[in-house]
């Protein structure tokens, strides 16, 4: 009966990370199909980042959990799919701050489980230096993207940035979700000492 539960399971795995994938692949196709080169190329960065997710686990030998990984997939999801091919940056007020919320969280939690197990090529960083690591690595990860945008913003004449004022609420957002991210770590790690 366990092993019939485990199949299921792994089988709805795969089949929301496969669900995933397409939507991703979605946006990467229309693009080509319209002839919109920028788009094209912004939209495969997102495709490659999902399979990056895998090229890491077999570079580094370290498997991210079920969740980081589904985690992961739905942020690029949110903001490729829906933010951007289905407009939802210009429709839903708020999505843009709640996927910069969203997206630092999910990396510092990611960087947290990764910098605190062993590896190929690093160490098992203690508890609380792998949070304090995590949480830096996650603001950093919001800057280049604010740069990135920066970038687009003059090479190709987007508007990717909505003024100061949207890049600054912008990387506070980034601070939350990565402060959230390590005191909910922190707590899971008190937890499972307990």
């Amino acid at each position: 009966m366990r092993r019939v539960e485990a199949e299921r399971k792994f089988l709805l795995s795969r089949t929301v990370e496969t669900f995933f994938s397409i939507l991703l692949l979605v946006p990467f196709v229309a693009s080509l199909l319209f002839g919109r080169l920028v788009q094209s190329i912004g939209y495969f960065i997102y495709v490659f980042t999902d399979r990056f997710i895998d090229i890491y686990e077999r570079i580094v030998r370290q498997e991210l959990s079920n969740g980081l990984r589904k985690l992961l997939k739905l942020h690029l999801v949110l903001h490729s799919f829906f933010g951007h091919f289905l407009k939802f940056y210009n429709l839903v007020p708020l999505w843009d701050k709640a996927l910069h919320f969203f997206g630092s969280f999910i990396i510092a939690c990611t960087f947290c489980f990764v910098l605190s197990r062993d590896s190929k090529y690093w160490g098992a960083l203690s508890e609380r230096l792998s949070r304090f690591v995590s949480f830096l690595l996650a603001n950093f990860a919001g800057v280049l993207w604010e740069i990135s945008e920066f970038i687009a913003d003059k090479l190709f004449k987007l508007n990717a940035q909505r003024g100061l004022d949207d890049t600054m609420f912008d990387l506070i957002f980034n601070i939350f979700g990565s402060y959230f991210a390590i005191r909910l770590v922190e707590k899971l790690f008190k937890e499972r000492r307990v």
